[in-house]
């Protein structure tokens, strides 16, 4: 008996020891060239970190931007601009998507700079600022800050969409006729 729960005793030990490792995820932009970000990312500039949950940040990593998807698993992919700075983004349990799904909505090969410059002055002035502003355009509000969370505004067709600016406190964009029409705390 005294062997048994020495046994068990060492196997608990070991148990808690073990280091679980995430799962690889097969995303084809994995240190592919040529890739960039298809909306401003708002990461958070002293972490060097950003969320699927697409919390509003202070920092802009602008649209365009030139990076490098150095891995991706199912907590977090790791990405590095050309500048050299490393960021994660961490995948949050109200991720509904696919992990591929949700991230080819913010990094691709096709950069859409001609499509922005002929976008209206509001809708860009939004976009370099990385901030929404009344009278952008629905396009103009995701290229800026970026896709809302789905588990907060399911549908892009909504009216109204709900983005975090942290855990606590949420930002609300009303739309009237396709273009924003408030913007609340």
């Amino acid at each position: 008996m005294k062997s048994v729960i020495s046994a068990v005793a060492l196997v608990l030990v070991l148990a808690a020891g073990v280091v679980v490792f995430a799962a690889e995820v097969d995303y084809p932009l994995v240190g592919a060239s040529g890739v960039h970000t298809l909306v401003n990312l708002h990461p958070d500039e002293q972490r060097h970190r950003l969320y699927s949950v697409n919390y509003q940040q202070s920092g802009l990593i602008p649209l365009c931007s030139k990076v490098t998807i150095e891995s991706v698993d199912k907590r977090k992919m790791t990405f590095r601009l050309v500048d050299g700075h490393e960021y994660e983004y961490i995948f949050h349990n109200s991720l509904r998507e696919p992990i591929a799904k949700h991230l080819d909505k913010r990094f691709g090969k096709k950069c859409e700079t001609a499509s922005v410059e002929k976008m209206s002055e509001v809708d860009r002035k939004g976009i370099r600022a990385g901030t929404v502003l009344p009278g952008m355009t629905k396009r103009g509000v995701t290229l800026a800050i970026g896709y809302p969370p789905e588990h907060a505004t399911p549908s892009l067709d909504s009216d109204v969409w709900t983005y975090w600016k942290n855990r606590f406190g949420k930002l609300k964009v009303t739309f009237a006729n396709g273009k924003v029409s408030e913007i609340s705390d």
